[in-house]
């Protein structure tokens, strides 16, 4: 046992030593595969052909930069990498000497999406105003080109929206400090996890972790250290005895998964 302990400890160690430290990347991109974040790989699809881009802040995933010759294929190439994001055109009401904020855009575009209903008409009888909402509508041939004859009129240029419709907004309900902010969510997590079928839990557990191996390495790599410290930290509490029951869970746990029974 006490041999597969060392083993474990030896690999996690060169895991971590592996990892790309600050002094050892260029730009953002990692070294060993070229992925960089989301955000800069879109940036740089908006800046070759010249399009307004709206990335969702909240994705932070890494993926490899697009190398496709048109605008829809690269915005393909992207999101593909990235399990739930989608790219969508977006055309809004023309207002002349006005551009809407990048914000509005995005949880405007989120609230569409996600719209369950086909169609919905929201009227104020005492202005005599309406807002309205038609889902899945077949796009006519052309219509783009009739935007600005519509009434209201609609900007014929469009801005093109990157994000997970799902996902909520990052920090919403939760207060307090940064890092209770982190607690707040950690518990969130753990409470969703036991609402789960194992079926459920497996498939959350397995998308977390291609989640966690597209962070940002110098992240993942401060986690990795400080999991490890606070884990020598909690072992070296224990009383003999705790730590020989640890040990026992281990074993079986080892067992369980991998089969065998280790060297004592």
């Amino acid at each position: 046992m006490r041999n597969m302990v060392l083993a474990l400890c030896s690999l996690s160690f060169a895991f971590v030593v592996g990892q790309p430290t600050e002094g050892s990347r260029s730009d953002k991109k990692t070294p060993e595969d070229g992925r960089v974040p989301i955000s800069q790989a879109i940036t740089e699809i908006a800046q070759k052909f010249s399009v307004r881009i709206v990335v969702d802040p909240a994705l932070t995933a890494r993926v490899k930069p697009a190398t496709a010759e048109t605008l829809e294929r690269a915005l393909d190439e992207i999101t593909a990498q990235v399990s739930g994001v989608v790219w969508r055109k977006v055309f809004t009401g023309k207002v002349l000497g006005q551009e809407v904020p990048d914000d509005q855009v995005l949880s405007a575009t989120r609230a569409l999406l996600n719209i369950q209903l086909t169609g919905l008409m929201v009227v104020d009888p005492r202005n005599g105003t309406l807002n309205s909402f038609v889902g899945n509508y077949p796009a006519p041939p052309g219509f783009e080109q009739t935007l600005e004859q519509m009434q209201p009129p609609f900007s014929a240029k469009p801005i093109y929206v990157v994000l997970n419709p799902r996902s909520a907004p990052a920090g919403q309900n939760l207060r307090g400090s940064r890092a209770e902010q982190y607690q707040q969510l950690q518990q969130q997590l753990m409470d969703l996890l036991a609402k789960m079928s194992p079926e459920e839990r497996r498939q959350a557990i397995q998308q977390g972790f291609y989640a966690w191996m597209n962070a940002d390495p110098e992240i993942r790599n401060q986690m990795l250290f400080e999991g490890m410290r606070l884990s020598f930290e909690y072992w070296q509490s224990l009383s003999p005895d705790q730590q020989r029951e640890m040990m026992e869970m281990g074993r079986r746990w080892f067992e369980q998964y991998f089969g065998g029974g280790g060297n004592p």
